[in-house]
């Protein structure tokens, strides 16, 4: 299974929505999201996991954002508290040194035992805690960083491996120096290692930026499977990069080195997913999408990638 941790974002949220409602996935991606703040498109996305009968898991303490000061207002607490109560929800909590108390106060706010819970790891300090809070059954996943350290002492507990992929560069013109690089295999071998799924931050990354600004460069971020069918990430980019000026043309020179390089790639129906084509139709049409859904179409291309690797082996 693949749990791909997106942050609460416009364009994170209506990726994996507009997934989810052109049955694009199946449960064998469960999304994660970090939610910023409670939003319109937050409810819509839960909405249609929900009538989907599909699942997702959202964390309640989230480290970025302003939703921890947004739930200190009575009415945007019970706001967000119909959203959790929704059946598609499960919930995420960061293991933290006050978790002890704050999982009781999950337990009794939203009406859950600690053993339905998604657990994300950072810290080994912290282990002697989980071992307190959850003497007598693990949480329902525990997500931990490719750590040695955490896998002893975790071995067996529901265990998901999670690693930030995505090789961030300071400026959008940078990725030229690194056009093809490896992304990941995870896919391939996280059963082997003892893992029940994997997780990553598809093509955004972990760090996370409150807002946005107008690149000098635009830049297409496209994942793939390699001749060995682990995962590359292969970056397009603008050409006219001086300024920020037309962001339309510099959309246009990098969607035509996109369309360049997919046909000229041997016809793999793995490719044909619903964000690509939808970019390369941009590209046809003479059509610019917004950097936002630009971002959007990037996450639904890598999302629905890992759908198609993992539903059906015959396609490697």
């Amino acid at each position: 299974m693949y749990f791909p941790l997106l942050r609460g974002r416009q364009y994170d949220l209506l990726a994996i929505r507009d997934l989810k409602s052109e049955d694009c996935i199946t449960e064998k991606i469960i999304p994660i999201i970090e939610p910023v703040k409670i939003s319109p498109t937050l409810k819509s996305t839960v909405a249609e996991f929900e009538n989907k009968s599909a699942k997702l898991i959202i964390i309640v303490n989230p480290k970025v954002g302003s939703l921890e000061g947004d739930l200190n207002i009575e009415s945007l607490n019970d706001e967000f508290l119909k959203i959790i109560q929704s059946p598609a929800v499960l919930i995420g909590h960061y293991l933290n040194k006050d978790s002890e108390e704050e999982i009781l106060e999950i337990e009794d706010n939203y009406g859950i035992t600690r053993e339905e819970i998604a657990l994300l790891h950072s810290e080994r300090s912290l282990m002697d805690s989980y071992s307190d809070i959850f003497e007598s059954m693990p949480p329902k996943y525990n997500f931990i960083p490719d750590d040695r350290s955490f896998k002893r002492k975790l071995n067996g507990q529901n265990l998901i491996i999670l690693e930030d992929k995505f090789n961030r560069q300071l400026r959008n013109r940078d990725y030229e120096d690194y056009e093809d690089e490896f992304f990941s295999e995870e896919h391939l071998y996280y059963k082997d290692e003892g893992y029940i799924g994997f997780s990553d931050y598809s093509i955004v990354g972990k760090e996370f930026n409150e807002g946005g600004f107008a690149p000098y460069a635009v830049a297409i971020h496209i994942v793939y499977p390699n001749d060995d069918n682990s995962f590359n990430i292969i970056h397009f980019v603008s050409d006219t990069n001086d300024d920020i000026s037309n962001p339309a043309g510099k959309f246009n020179e990098a969607a035509k080195k996109l369309n360049i390089w997919y046909e000229s790639k041997p016809q793999d129906s793995r490719l044909d997913t619903l964000g690509l084509q939808t970019l390369l139709e941009h590209y046809k049409l003479g059509t610019y999408p917004g950097l936002p859904t630009l971002k959007k179409l990037c996450i639904m291309h890598h999302i629905e990638l890992v759908e198609t690797i993992l539903d059906g082996e015959e396609l490697l």
